[in-house]
């Protein structure tokens, strides 16, 4: 006997894209006369958009936008009965004001705190190592359900897709470039004159080589267009592109844009160059060595969580949140996905003040060095391989314990 309704609460892109996707799937494969119900929390990581590209996933059955929080948390409770929840992202407070109010059984992936422990009968994580991060968090360790990777479903079933779709894959290119400037449309505004003179910068070294910048979905079209065509900032540098069909073109240099079947073009690069997110994560699973970037030049822009991100509201606020990030830089073990699950460096990372010719230079460097991209090939097989699967045992936890 499955639950006649699941909510789930989300909202940052990468939440959306790779966890809900491969869970809201197996829902309706597993579960079909499961009600499917997305709700997006407040949290600073939203770029607005969250909204459209959930109720486009074909599996969701309602998307309820964050105004709408509060009138759903005093609803009636009659409308709750025989329902379940599922926390994949956001505030972690939302998630558990709701199941309070609501009665109702809860789990969560991949977050947790002990003040919020009583609304959660367990905590979904992807393997033993995740068994320190709930010590850390005191969270009793009772509670831990090892399933694996909900980013590793995700990718499997889009390029299962692809591949049933159109009969092939992308054909493997060993001169072609990706760059995942991010799904926010300050990110995209910042780096695309950054990467574009980064682009130019490695084609002069090594003429044969392509580019191709992939656009998040969360960014709308509207907005895409000023973002890509933006003036570089003096404090990041770069130089201003051109959209011209769907390439962004300077003297001498022309990326092409990608907007659909990303993943699949993603798979056929030498290297991609990415921000951090989930997108190392797809990037690791799909076999493509990466170069991950984090620019600081402009700290105070950057998008945080917890008290820190609510300086954002506060006059002045932005340079003092800049000032503390920059002091807890070094602090930071990993930021990228695949370097936090293997606890070692597997992907560069560059967390620092930077320039287009800094960035190009490690790419080279990258490109250069055959044994070093054939290495994070061989680690990325062995680190996520094992972690298929996750979205299915989820839901067989649920299943045998929502009524217990």
């Amino acid at each position: 006997m499955y639950p006649q309704k699941i909510y789930i609460t989300a909202n940052s892109p990468g939440e959306i894209a790779g966890w809900l996707s491969p869970v809201a799937a197996a829902v309706r494969r597993r579960w079909p006369e499961c009600k499917i119900s997305v709700i997006l929390l407040p949290c600073p990581f939203a770029t607005g958009s969250e909204s459209k590209v959930a109720t486009d996933l074909l599996h969701v059955d309602e998307v309820i936008p964050a105004s709408r929080y509060f009138r759903m948390l005093f609803s009636g409770l009659k409308d709750h009965q025989n329902s379940v929840l599922l926390h994949l992202g956001g505030d972690l407070m939302y998630s558990a004001a709701l199941v309070w109010r609501w009665k109702i059984p809860a789990w969560s992936y991949l977050w947790g705190r002990w003040w919020w422990d009583s609304a959660f009968k367990g905590y979904f994580i992807k393997d033993e190592k995740h068994f320190e991060w709930m010590k850390r968090h005191k969270l009793p360790l009772e509670k831990a359900i090892i399933v694996g990777d909900l980013v590793v479903d995700d990718v499997r079933w889009i390029m299962q897709n692809y591949l049933a779709k159109y009969g092939q894959l992308p054909e493997a290119d060993s001169n072609l470039i990706s760059f995942l400037p991010g799904s926010r449309v300050a990110e995209v505004t910042n780096l695309s004159p950054f990467l574009l003179q980064t682009a130019k910068l490695m084609k002069e070294q090594k003429p044969d080589l392509r580019f191709q910048m992939l656009i998040s979905p969360f960014i709308p079209p509207a907005k895409l267009v000023k973002a890509l065509q933006a003036n570089p900032h003096p404090a990041v540098g770069g130089i201003k592109g051109k959209i011209v069909g769907e390439t962004l073109q300077a003297e001498g240099i022309s990326i092409d844009i990608v907007r659909k079947n990303q993943l699949p073009q993603l798979s056929a690069s030498q290297l991609c160059v990415t921000i951090p997110g989930t997108k190392t994560a797809e990037a690791a699973s799909l076999g493509v060595p990466e170069l991950m970037i984090l620019p600081i030049n402009r700290p105070d822009q950057l998008p945080y969580i917890g008290l820190i991100g609510l300086l954002d509201w506060l006059p002045g606020g932005r340079i003092l949140k800049g000032k503390l990030l920059m002091r807890m830089r070094d602090k930071v073990s990993y930021i990228a996905q695949p370097n936090i699950l293997a606890n070692r460096p597997i992907v560069p990372e560059i967390i620092d003040v930077v320039t287009p010719t800094y960035i190009a230079n490690a790419a080279l460097g990258l490109l250069n060095d055959p044994q070093q991209l054939l290495r994070q090939k061989y680690e990325f097989s062995r680190l996520y391989s094992p972690y298929a699967g996750a979205s299915d045992r989820l839901l067989d936890t649920i299943e045998r314990t929502w009524r217990t």
